[in-house]
Protein backbone atom coordinates (compact mmCIF):
# COMPACT_ATOMS: atom_id res chain seq x y z
CA UNK A 1 0.00 0.00 0.00
CA UNK A 2 2.90 2.36 0.77
CA UNK A 3 4.33 1.68 -2.71
CA UNK A 4 1.04 2.60 -4.39
CA UNK A 5 0.84 5.87 -2.48
CA UNK A 6 4.42 6.80 -3.40
CA UNK A 7 3.83 5.89 -7.04
CA UNK A 8 0.72 8.05 -7.30
CA UNK A 9 2.39 10.99 -5.59
CA UNK A 10 5.50 10.68 -7.76
CA UNK A 11 3.35 10.63 -10.89
CA UNK A 12 1.51 13.75 -9.77
CA UNK A 13 4.80 15.49 -8.95
CA UNK A 14 6.27 14.55 -12.34
CA UNK A 15 3.21 15.85 -14.12
CA UNK A 16 3.51 19.12 -12.21
CA UNK A 17 7.18 19.45 -13.16
CA UNK A 18 6.27 18.86 -16.79
CA UNK A 19 3.59 21.55 -16.66
CA UNK A 20 5.98 24.01 -15.06
CA UNK A 21 8.69 23.22 -17.57
CA UNK A 22 6.27 23.65 -20.44
CA UNK A 23 5.15 26.99 -19.05
CA UNK A 24 8.75 28.11 -18.70
CA UNK A 25 9.52 27.28 -22.32
CA UNK A 26 6.42 29.16 -23.38
CA UNK A 27 7.71 32.39 -21.82
CA UNK A 28 9.49 34.88 -23.96
CA UNK A 29 12.23 35.25 -21.33
CA UNK A 30 13.39 31.72 -20.26
CA UNK A 31 14.27 31.12 -16.60
CA UNK A 32 17.81 30.60 -15.58
CA UNK A 33 19.03 27.17 -14.49
CA UNK A 34 19.20 28.30 -10.85
CA UNK A 35 15.61 29.62 -10.90
CA UNK A 36 14.29 26.40 -12.46
CA UNK A 37 16.16 24.25 -9.92
CA UNK A 38 14.71 26.33 -7.08
CA UNK A 39 11.14 25.79 -8.34
CA UNK A 40 11.69 22.04 -8.69
CA UNK A 41 13.13 21.89 -5.15
CA UNK A 42 10.06 23.70 -3.80
CA UNK A 43 7.72 21.25 -5.55
CA UNK A 44 9.68 18.28 -4.17
CA UNK A 45 9.40 19.60 -0.62
CA UNK A 46 5.65 20.19 -0.93
CA UNK A 47 5.00 16.70 -2.27
CA UNK A 48 7.27 15.02 0.27
CA UNK A 49 5.19 16.68 2.99
CA UNK A 50 2.03 15.49 1.27
CA UNK A 51 3.37 11.91 1.02
CA UNK A 52 4.25 11.95 4.74
CA UNK A 53 0.71 13.08 5.63
CA UNK A 54 -0.86 10.35 3.47
CA UNK A 55 1.39 7.71 5.00
CA UNK A 56 0.31 8.82 8.49
CA UNK A 57 -3.36 8.50 7.50
CA UNK A 58 -2.70 5.04 6.06
CA UNK A 59 -0.93 3.94 9.25
CA UNK A 60 -3.93 5.12 11.33
CA UNK A 61 -6.34 3.17 9.14
CA UNK A 62 -4.24 0.01 9.49
CA UNK A 63 -4.00 0.44 13.26
CA UNK A 64 -7.79 0.69 13.47
CA UNK A 65 -8.14 -2.45 11.35
CA UNK A 66 -5.91 -4.31 13.81
CA UNK A 67 -8.10 -3.30 16.77
CA UNK A 68 -10.11 -5.98 18.68
CA UNK A 69 -13.04 -5.51 16.29
CA UNK A 70 -12.63 -8.80 14.48
CA UNK A 71 -14.48 -9.18 11.23
CA UNK A 72 -15.83 -12.72 11.18
CA UNK A 73 -17.11 -14.49 8.08
CA UNK A 74 -20.79 -14.36 7.19
CA UNK A 75 -21.28 -17.56 9.17
CA UNK A 76 -20.49 -15.95 12.52
CA UNK A 77 -23.37 -15.43 14.89
CA UNK A 78 -21.87 -12.41 16.63
CA UNK A 79 -24.66 -10.02 17.66
CA UNK A 80 -24.81 -6.50 16.34
CA UNK A 81 -24.65 -3.85 19.06
CA UNK A 82 -25.81 -0.29 18.91
CA UNK A 83 -23.07 2.27 18.26
CA UNK A 84 -22.50 5.83 19.44
CA UNK A 85 -25.75 6.02 21.37
CA UNK A 86 -24.60 5.81 24.99
CA UNK A 87 -27.02 8.55 26.06
CA UNK A 88 -29.70 7.73 23.48
CA UNK A 89 -30.56 4.03 23.79
CA UNK A 90 -32.22 2.22 20.90
CA UNK A 91 -35.83 1.35 21.76
CA UNK A 92 -37.82 -1.16 19.77
CA UNK A 93 -41.22 -2.83 20.00
CA UNK A 94 -42.25 -6.05 18.24
CA UNK A 95 -45.96 -6.83 17.80
CA UNK A 96 -46.64 -10.51 17.20
CA UNK A 97 -50.31 -11.47 16.87
CA UNK A 98 -52.13 -14.48 15.40
CA UNK A 99 -55.44 -15.89 14.24
CA UNK A 100 -55.58 -19.68 14.78
CA UNK A 101 -57.88 -22.63 14.15
CA UNK A 102 -57.42 -26.19 15.48
CA UNK A 103 -59.19 -29.46 14.72
CA UNK A 104 -58.57 -30.87 18.23
CA UNK A 105 -59.67 -29.30 21.50
CA UNK A 106 -56.55 -30.36 23.39
CA UNK A 107 -52.88 -30.53 22.43
CA UNK A 108 -51.12 -32.90 24.79
CA UNK A 109 -47.98 -34.83 24.04
CA UNK A 110 -47.22 -38.41 24.94
CA UNK A 111 -44.00 -38.85 26.84
CA UNK A 112 -43.36 -35.16 27.50
CA UNK A 113 -44.96 -32.05 28.89
CA UNK A 114 -45.16 -28.65 27.24
CA UNK A 115 -44.43 -25.74 29.53
CA UNK A 116 -46.34 -22.48 29.58
CA UNK A 117 -44.19 -20.89 26.87
CA UNK A 118 -44.62 -23.84 24.50
CA UNK A 119 -48.34 -24.43 24.79
CA UNK A 120 -50.50 -24.13 21.72
CA UNK A 121 -51.75 -20.54 21.32
CA UNK A 122 -55.37 -19.73 22.10
CA UNK A 123 -57.80 -20.43 19.30
CA UNK A 124 -59.22 -17.53 17.31
CA UNK A 125 -57.96 -13.98 17.51
CA UNK A 126 -55.22 -13.19 19.98
CA UNK A 127 -52.51 -10.61 20.56
CA UNK A 128 -50.06 -13.33 21.48
CA UNK A 129 -46.57 -12.33 22.56
CA UNK A 130 -45.04 -8.88 22.06
CA UNK A 131 -41.67 -7.50 23.14
CA UNK A 132 -40.12 -4.21 24.23
CA UNK A 133 -36.34 -3.92 23.86
CA UNK A 134 -33.95 -1.22 25.08
CA UNK A 135 -30.30 -1.53 24.07
CA UNK A 136 -27.22 0.66 23.93
CA UNK A 137 -23.50 0.84 24.33
CA UNK A 138 -22.96 1.64 28.01
CA UNK A 139 -19.52 3.07 27.27
CA UNK A 140 -16.53 2.07 25.15
CA UNK A 141 -16.21 -1.28 26.96
CA UNK A 142 -19.74 -2.60 27.57
CA UNK A 143 -23.03 -3.09 25.74
CA UNK A 144 -26.37 -3.52 27.54
CA UNK A 145 -29.73 -4.98 26.56
CA UNK A 146 -33.14 -5.27 28.25
CA UNK A 147 -36.05 -7.18 26.70
CA UNK A 148 -39.51 -7.42 28.28
CA UNK A 149 -42.08 -9.90 27.03
CA UNK A 150 -45.78 -9.04 27.08
CA UNK A 151 -48.15 -11.99 27.03
CA UNK A 152 -51.85 -11.37 26.38
CA UNK A 153 -54.34 -14.23 26.80
CA UNK A 154 -58.12 -13.75 26.60
CA UNK A 155 -59.72 -13.53 30.01
CA UNK A 156 -56.37 -13.38 31.84
CA UNK A 157 -54.35 -10.45 33.21
CA UNK A 158 -51.42 -9.11 31.23
CA UNK A 159 -48.23 -11.14 31.72
CA UNK A 160 -44.97 -9.20 32.02
CA UNK A 161 -41.82 -11.30 31.76
CA UNK A 162 -38.16 -10.36 31.90
CA UNK A 163 -36.75 -12.22 28.90
CA UNK A 164 -33.28 -10.70 28.73
CA UNK A 165 -31.25 -8.32 30.89
CA UNK A 166 -27.55 -8.60 30.22
CA UNK A 167 -24.28 -6.79 29.64
CA UNK A 168 -21.67 -7.81 27.10
CA UNK A 169 -18.08 -6.76 26.53
CA UNK A 170 -17.15 -4.69 23.48
CA UNK A 171 -13.84 -4.85 21.55
CA UNK A 172 -12.59 -1.84 23.53
CA UNK A 173 -12.81 -3.75 26.83
CA UNK A 174 -9.15 -4.74 26.58
CA UNK A 175 -9.75 -8.49 26.28
CA UNK A 176 -7.78 -10.65 23.81
CA UNK A 177 -8.95 -10.55 20.18
CA UNK A 178 -12.18 -12.50 19.66
CA UNK A 179 -12.94 -12.98 23.38
CA UNK A 180 -16.39 -11.97 24.61
CA UNK A 181 -18.00 -12.11 28.06
CA UNK A 182 -21.77 -11.95 28.58
CA UNK A 183 -23.49 -11.81 31.97
CA UNK A 184 -27.07 -11.50 33.21
CA UNK A 185 -30.16 -13.15 31.81
CA UNK A 186 -29.99 -13.97 28.11
CA UNK A 187 -30.93 -16.43 25.40
CA UNK A 188 -27.76 -18.49 25.72
CA UNK A 189 -25.75 -20.38 23.14
CA UNK A 190 -27.51 -23.73 22.81
CA UNK A 191 -28.36 -24.79 19.26
CA UNK A 192 -29.37 -22.38 16.53
CA UNK A 193 -32.84 -21.18 17.52
CA UNK A 194 -32.18 -20.69 21.23
CA UNK A 195 -30.31 -17.41 20.67
CA UNK A 196 -33.18 -15.94 18.63
CA UNK A 197 -36.37 -14.34 19.86
CA UNK A 198 -39.44 -16.21 18.66
CA UNK A 199 -40.49 -13.45 16.24
CA UNK A 200 -37.22 -13.98 14.32
CA UNK A 201 -38.04 -17.64 13.55
CA UNK A 202 -38.95 -18.78 10.07
CA UNK A 203 -42.13 -20.43 11.39
CA UNK A 204 -44.90 -19.27 13.73
CA UNK A 205 -44.07 -21.83 16.42
CA UNK A 206 -40.97 -23.61 17.66
CA UNK A 207 -40.26 -27.21 16.60
CA UNK A 208 -41.09 -30.05 18.97
CA UNK A 209 -37.62 -30.52 20.56
CA UNK A 210 -37.51 -26.90 21.72
CA UNK A 211 -41.03 -27.14 23.12
CA UNK A 212 -40.48 -30.44 24.93
CA UNK A 213 -36.91 -29.99 26.20
CA UNK A 214 -36.56 -26.22 26.74
CA UNK A 215 -40.08 -24.80 27.01
CA UNK A 216 -39.28 -22.70 23.95
CA UNK A 217 -35.82 -21.44 24.92
CA UNK A 218 -33.25 -21.56 27.71
CA UNK A 219 -32.76 -18.07 29.21
CA UNK A 220 -31.55 -18.63 32.76
CA UNK A 221 -29.44 -16.21 34.81
CA UNK A 222 -25.74 -16.75 34.27
CA UNK A 223 -22.42 -15.90 32.66
CA UNK A 224 -21.00 -17.06 29.34
CA UNK A 225 -17.55 -16.71 27.77
CA UNK A 226 -16.88 -17.27 24.06
CA UNK A 227 -13.79 -17.01 21.87
CA UNK A 228 -13.67 -16.61 18.08
CA UNK A 229 -10.40 -18.12 16.92
CA UNK A 230 -8.33 -16.59 14.10
CA UNK A 231 -8.19 -18.18 10.65
CA UNK A 232 -10.04 -18.35 7.36
CA UNK A 233 -12.79 -20.54 8.81
CA UNK A 234 -15.15 -19.28 11.49
CA UNK A 235 -14.24 -21.12 14.70
CA UNK A 236 -15.87 -20.38 18.05
CA UNK A 237 -15.62 -22.13 21.39
CA UNK A 238 -17.14 -21.25 24.73
CA UNK A 239 -19.08 -22.20 27.80
CA UNK A 240 -21.04 -20.83 30.71
CA UNK A 241 -22.31 -21.30 34.24
CA UNK A 242 -25.97 -20.66 35.10
CA UNK A 243 -28.25 -20.46 38.08
CA UNK A 244 -30.44 -23.45 37.16
CA UNK A 245 -33.96 -22.05 37.58
CA UNK A 246 -35.14 -22.33 33.98
CA UNK A 247 -36.40 -25.42 32.11
CA UNK A 248 -35.15 -28.16 31.95
CA UNK A 249 -33.94 -27.49 35.50
CA UNK A 250 -35.53 -25.65 38.42
CA UNK A 251 -35.27 -25.17 42.14
CA UNK A 252 -31.68 -23.99 42.29
CA UNK A 253 -30.14 -24.07 45.77
CA UNK A 254 -26.57 -22.89 45.25
CA UNK A 255 -27.35 -20.49 42.38
CA UNK A 256 -24.80 -22.20 40.12
CA UNK A 257 -26.39 -25.54 39.32
CA UNK A 258 -25.83 -25.68 35.54
CA UNK A 259 -22.87 -25.43 33.16
CA UNK A 260 -22.53 -25.55 29.39
CA UNK A 261 -19.93 -25.96 26.65
CA UNK A 262 -20.13 -25.43 22.90
CA UNK A 263 -18.06 -25.29 19.71
CA UNK A 264 -19.02 -24.00 16.26
CA UNK A 265 -17.34 -24.11 12.86
CA UNK A 266 -18.36 -22.42 9.62
CA UNK A 267 -17.19 -21.05 6.31
CA UNK A 268 -18.04 -20.30 2.71
CA UNK A 269 -18.55 -23.01 0.09
CA UNK A 270 -18.33 -20.54 -2.77
CA UNK A 271 -19.09 -16.91 -3.55
CA UNK A 272 -22.84 -17.42 -2.98
CA UNK A 273 -23.13 -19.96 -0.16
CA UNK A 274 -22.08 -20.48 3.45
CA UNK A 275 -22.45 -23.12 6.17
CA UNK A 276 -22.15 -23.57 9.91
CA UNK A 277 -22.23 -26.58 12.24
CA UNK A 278 -22.18 -26.64 16.04
CA UNK A 279 -22.13 -28.96 19.02
CA UNK A 280 -23.60 -28.11 22.46
CA UNK A 281 -23.79 -29.57 25.97
CA UNK A 282 -25.90 -28.50 28.96
CA UNK A 283 -25.66 -30.27 32.34
CA UNK A 284 -27.28 -29.61 35.68
CA UNK A 285 -29.41 -30.68 38.61
CA UNK A 286 -33.19 -30.37 38.62
CA UNK A 287 -34.88 -29.98 41.98
CA UNK A 288 -38.66 -30.22 42.20
CA UNK A 289 -39.14 -29.30 38.55
CA UNK A 290 -42.82 -29.22 37.71
CA UNK A 291 -43.89 -31.69 35.07
CA UNK A 292 -41.57 -33.61 32.81
CA UNK A 293 -41.93 -37.00 31.21
CA UNK A 294 -45.25 -38.70 30.81
CA UNK A 295 -43.82 -41.91 32.16
CA UNK A 296 -46.89 -43.77 30.94
CA UNK A 297 -47.93 -47.33 30.48
CA UNK A 298 -51.14 -48.29 28.76
CA UNK A 299 -54.35 -47.54 30.68
CA UNK A 300 -55.20 -51.18 31.42
CA UNK A 301 -51.66 -51.61 32.74
CA UNK A 302 -52.42 -49.04 35.42
CA UNK A 303 -55.65 -50.84 36.34
CA UNK A 304 -53.76 -54.09 36.86
CA UNK A 305 -51.58 -52.39 39.47
CA UNK A 306 -54.69 -50.93 41.01
CA UNK A 307 -56.18 -54.36 41.60
CA UNK A 308 -52.96 -55.58 43.15
CA UNK A 309 -52.84 -52.59 45.49
CA UNK A 310 -56.38 -53.16 46.79
CA UNK A 311 -55.32 -56.63 47.98
CA UNK A 312 -53.21 -55.14 50.79
CA UNK A 313 -54.56 -54.41 54.23
CA UNK A 314 -53.72 -51.21 56.04
CA UNK A 315 -51.24 -52.78 58.42
CA UNK A 316 -47.60 -52.14 57.51
CA UNK A 317 -47.72 -48.63 56.12
CA UNK A 318 -44.54 -49.02 54.06
CA UNK A 319 -45.91 -51.95 52.09
CA UNK A 320 -49.10 -50.06 51.31
CA UNK A 321 -47.14 -47.05 50.14
CA UNK A 322 -45.06 -49.21 47.81
CA UNK A 323 -48.21 -50.69 46.35
CA UNK A 324 -49.78 -47.29 45.86
CA UNK A 325 -46.90 -46.28 43.63
CA UNK A 326 -48.25 -48.72 41.06
CA UNK A 327 -51.89 -47.75 41.45
CA UNK A 328 -51.56 -44.66 39.34
CA UNK A 329 -51.67 -44.18 35.67
CA UNK A 330 -48.27 -42.52 35.28
CA UNK A 331 -49.94 -39.63 33.46
CA UNK A 332 -50.57 -38.14 36.89
CA UNK A 333 -46.86 -37.68 37.33
CA UNK A 334 -46.93 -35.43 34.27
CA UNK A 335 -49.72 -33.13 35.42
CA UNK A 336 -48.84 -32.86 39.10
CA UNK A 337 -45.46 -34.53 39.64
CA UNK A 338 -42.20 -32.85 40.61
CA UNK A 339 -38.93 -34.14 39.17
CA UNK A 340 -35.62 -34.20 41.04
CA UNK A 341 -32.49 -35.61 39.46
CA UNK A 342 -29.69 -35.19 36.94
CA UNK A 343 -30.44 -33.70 33.52
CA UNK A 344 -28.06 -33.57 30.55
CA UNK A 345 -28.87 -32.18 27.14
CA UNK A 346 -26.71 -32.67 24.04
CA UNK A 347 -27.31 -30.85 20.77
CA UNK A 348 -26.04 -30.58 17.19
CA UNK A 349 -27.12 -27.97 14.65
CA UNK A 350 -26.42 -27.34 10.96
CA UNK A 351 -27.30 -24.45 8.67
CA UNK A 352 -26.53 -23.83 4.99
CA UNK A 353 -27.46 -20.77 2.94
CA UNK A 354 -27.30 -20.36 -0.83
CA UNK A 355 -28.08 -17.29 -2.93
CA UNK A 356 -28.53 -18.49 -6.57
CA UNK A 357 -28.19 -14.98 -8.01
CA UNK A 358 -25.42 -13.89 -5.67
CA UNK A 359 -27.78 -11.54 -3.83
CA UNK A 360 -29.62 -12.97 -0.81
CA UNK A 361 -32.09 -10.09 -0.94
CA UNK A 362 -33.27 -11.38 -4.30
CA UNK A 363 -33.28 -15.19 -3.89
CA UNK A 364 -32.07 -17.46 -1.12
CA UNK A 365 -32.37 -21.08 -0.03
CA UNK A 366 -31.80 -21.94 3.66
CA UNK A 367 -31.44 -25.52 4.91
CA UNK A 368 -31.42 -25.98 8.67
CA UNK A 369 -31.67 -28.77 11.23
CA UNK A 370 -31.02 -29.60 14.88
CA UNK A 371 -30.80 -32.82 16.88
CA UNK A 372 -31.17 -33.08 20.69
CA UNK A 373 -30.57 -35.95 23.07
CA UNK A 374 -31.62 -35.69 26.74
CA UNK A 375 -30.54 -37.95 29.58
CA UNK A 376 -32.43 -37.83 32.89
CA UNK A 377 -32.04 -39.88 36.03
CA UNK A 378 -34.05 -39.23 39.17
CA UNK A 379 -37.46 -39.43 40.80
CA UNK A 380 -40.91 -38.02 40.18
CA UNK A 381 -42.89 -37.27 43.32
CA UNK A 382 -46.66 -36.90 43.30
CA UNK A 383 -48.62 -35.76 46.36
CA UNK A 384 -51.92 -37.51 46.92
CA UNK A 385 -54.66 -37.28 49.53
CA UNK A 386 -54.92 -40.18 51.96
CA UNK A 387 -57.81 -40.58 54.39
CA UNK A 388 -57.25 -42.03 57.85
CA UNK A 389 -60.16 -42.80 60.20
CA UNK A 390 -60.01 -43.75 63.89
CA UNK A 391 -63.51 -45.24 63.54
CA UNK A 392 -64.18 -46.64 60.06
CA UNK A 393 -67.92 -46.46 60.73
CA UNK A 394 -67.83 -42.77 61.71
CA UNK A 395 -66.73 -40.47 58.90
CA UNK A 396 -66.33 -37.52 61.29
CA UNK A 397 -63.26 -39.25 62.77
CA UNK A 398 -61.49 -39.25 59.41
CA UNK A 399 -58.61 -36.93 58.58
CA UNK A 400 -57.03 -36.15 55.24
CA UNK A 401 -53.27 -36.43 54.99
CA UNK A 402 -50.98 -35.75 52.04
CA UNK A 403 -48.57 -38.50 51.13
CA UNK A 404 -45.76 -38.57 48.55
CA UNK A 405 -45.91 -41.20 45.83
CA UNK A 406 -42.53 -41.66 44.15
CA UNK A 407 -41.71 -43.11 40.74
CA UNK A 408 -38.10 -43.57 39.61
CA UNK A 409 -36.98 -42.62 36.12
CA UNK A 410 -33.86 -43.55 34.22
CA UNK A 411 -34.39 -42.85 30.57
CA UNK A 412 -33.15 -41.11 27.45
CA UNK A 413 -35.25 -39.16 24.97
CA UNK A 414 -34.42 -37.58 21.63
CA UNK A 415 -35.81 -35.00 19.27
CA UNK A 416 -34.90 -33.39 15.97
CA UNK A 417 -36.21 -31.18 13.21
CA UNK A 418 -35.25 -30.30 9.63
CA UNK A 419 -36.54 -27.39 7.58
CA UNK A 420 -36.07 -25.65 4.25
CA UNK A 421 -37.01 -22.04 3.47
CA UNK A 422 -36.82 -20.61 -0.06
CA UNK A 423 -37.07 -16.93 -0.94
CA UNK A 424 -38.24 -16.94 -4.55
CA UNK A 425 -38.66 -13.17 -4.82
CA UNK A 426 -37.49 -10.21 -2.70
CA UNK A 427 -40.73 -10.23 -0.66
CA UNK A 428 -42.02 -13.82 -0.79
CA UNK A 429 -40.81 -17.00 0.92
CA UNK A 430 -42.10 -20.55 1.27
CA UNK A 431 -40.96 -23.14 3.79
CA UNK A 432 -41.49 -26.66 5.09
CA UNK A 433 -40.49 -28.27 8.39
CA UNK A 434 -40.66 -31.72 9.96
CA UNK A 435 -39.99 -32.41 13.66
CA UNK A 436 -40.10 -35.56 15.73
CA UNK A 437 -39.61 -36.75 19.31
CA UNK A 438 -38.59 -40.18 20.60
CA UNK A 439 -40.23 -40.83 23.95
CA UNK A 440 -38.19 -41.89 27.01
CA UNK A 441 -36.84 -45.42 26.81
CA UNK A 442 -38.78 -46.66 29.83
CA UNK A 443 -42.07 -44.92 29.02
CA UNK A 444 -43.25 -47.99 27.07
CA UNK A 445 -45.15 -45.91 24.52
CA UNK A 446 -45.60 -47.15 20.96
CA UNK A 447 -46.21 -43.74 19.37
CA UNK A 448 -43.52 -41.09 18.84
CA UNK A 449 -44.89 -37.53 18.53
CA UNK A 450 -44.28 -35.76 15.21
CA UNK A 451 -45.33 -32.55 13.46
CA UNK A 452 -45.27 -31.24 9.89
CA UNK A 453 -45.48 -27.56 8.94
CA UNK A 454 -45.75 -25.56 5.73
CA UNK A 455 -45.70 -21.78 5.49
CA UNK A 456 -45.70 -18.87 3.07
CA UNK A 457 -44.89 -15.32 4.15
CA UNK A 458 -44.76 -11.85 2.64
CA UNK A 459 -42.21 -9.33 3.88
CA UNK A 460 -42.93 -5.76 2.86
CA UNK A 461 -39.79 -4.47 4.60
CA UNK A 462 -37.43 -5.48 7.38
CA UNK A 463 -40.05 -4.09 9.79
CA UNK A 464 -43.17 -5.99 8.68
CA UNK A 465 -44.06 -9.58 7.82
CA UNK A 466 -47.33 -11.49 7.33
CA UNK A 467 -47.29 -15.31 7.44
CA UNK A 468 -49.79 -18.09 6.73
CA UNK A 469 -48.88 -21.50 8.18
CA UNK A 470 -50.42 -24.96 8.29
CA UNK A 471 -49.46 -27.59 10.89
CA UNK A 472 -50.39 -31.22 11.29
CA UNK A 473 -49.37 -32.38 14.75
CA UNK A 474 -49.55 -36.06 15.66
CA UNK A 475 -48.69 -35.77 19.32
CA UNK A 476 -51.01 -38.61 20.30
CA UNK A 477 -52.85 -41.05 18.06
CA UNK A 478 -55.13 -38.21 16.91
CA UNK A 479 -53.99 -35.69 14.31
CA UNK A 480 -54.43 -32.00 15.07
CA UNK A 481 -54.79 -29.84 11.94
CA UNK A 482 -53.80 -26.24 12.68
CA UNK A 483 -54.10 -23.04 10.65
CA UNK A 484 -52.16 -19.94 11.75
CA UNK A 485 -52.31 -16.43 10.27
CA UNK A 486 -49.66 -14.23 11.86
CA UNK A 487 -48.33 -10.70 11.59
CA UNK A 488 -44.99 -9.50 12.96
CA UNK A 489 -44.45 -5.74 13.06
CA UNK A 490 -41.39 -3.93 14.42
CA UNK A 491 -41.52 -0.36 15.69
CA UNK A 492 -38.28 1.50 16.25
CA UNK A 493 -34.80 -0.01 16.38
CA UNK A 494 -34.16 -3.73 16.11
CA UNK A 495 -30.91 -5.67 15.90
CA UNK A 496 -29.76 -7.44 12.77
CA UNK A 497 -30.32 -11.19 12.74
CA UNK A 498 -27.31 -13.50 12.87
CA UNK A 499 -26.34 -16.01 10.20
Amino acid sequence: MYGIVRFVCAAVMGLSVWVVTSAVHAQSDPLTTEELAAQISTLKQEYEERITALEAQLAAIKAEARSPVRKAPATAAMPVQARDNSFNPAIGVVLNAMYTEFSEEQSEIQGFRFGHESERPVEGLGLGHSEITVSSNIDDKFFGNLTLGLGVHPGEPLELELEEAYIQTLPGAGLPDGLRVKAGRALWTLGYLNELHAHADDFSDRPLPYRAFLDGAYNDDGLEVSLVLPGDLYKEIGGGIFRGDDTPFGGSQSGREVWSAFARLGGDTGPNSAWRIGGYFLDGEARNRAGGHLHAHEEDHGHEHEEEAHGHDEEGHEDDHAGEEHEHDYAEFLSDGMFTGDTRLYGIDFRHTWAPTGNARDRELILQGEYFWREESGDYVLQEEHEECTDPMDHSTCEIHMEDVTESLNGDSRGWYAQAVYKFSPRWRVGARYSRLSTPDDAELSHDPEAMSAMIDWTNSEFSRIRLQYNRESLTREDDDQLILQYIMSLGAHGAHSF
